[in-house]
């Protein structure tokens, strides 16, 4: 059982966004509960390149809606977010392998991820949700 979970404190205020989150900490808790085989490997794969191409969208909207002047280096952290993807991608369909090692990589990425990018990343325009943002002259 995984003792890594959503709390309150990480919602963003943005009600698709905060789906996107819980629904990738709850990617992280499969991960950390599986067999890891060769078939569930493609579908966490699968998984994450949709929540990239979904997620990442619906935040740079957000963003752009709030007029985040930090928006170009978040975007940045998302580019390299989908070039993990990526890579994990073609490591995994090269080798038959690699499922078993793949997972746990994934997982402690993910589990990195979460901590640096939502707690951090995200919160830093959160403030502009919630009015509190100093914006620099």
């Amino acid at each position: 059982m995984s003792t890594f979970q959503w709390t309150e404190d990480l919602r963003v205020g943005d009600a698709g966004v905060d789906r996107d989150h819980q629904g990738l900490f709850a990617l992280v808790r499969e991960l950390e509960d599986s067999d890891r085989g060769a078939r569930f490997m493609a579908g966490i794969i699968g998984r994450l390149e949709d929540y990239a191409a979904g997620h990442f969208a619906r935040e740079e909207e957000l963003m752009r809606r709030l007029e985040y002047p930090e928006i170009k280096a978040h975007m940045a952290q998302h580019r390299s977010f989908v070039e993990w993807v990526d890579t994990v991608k073609a490591t995994y369909q090269r080798s038959a392998e690699s499922p078993f090692y793949l997972a746990d990589q994934v997982n402690e990425f993910l589990e990195k991820w979460l901590v640096n990018h939502i707690r951090k990343s995200d919160m830093d325009y959160k403030k502009f949700m919630d009015g509190d943002a100093q914006v620099p002259n």
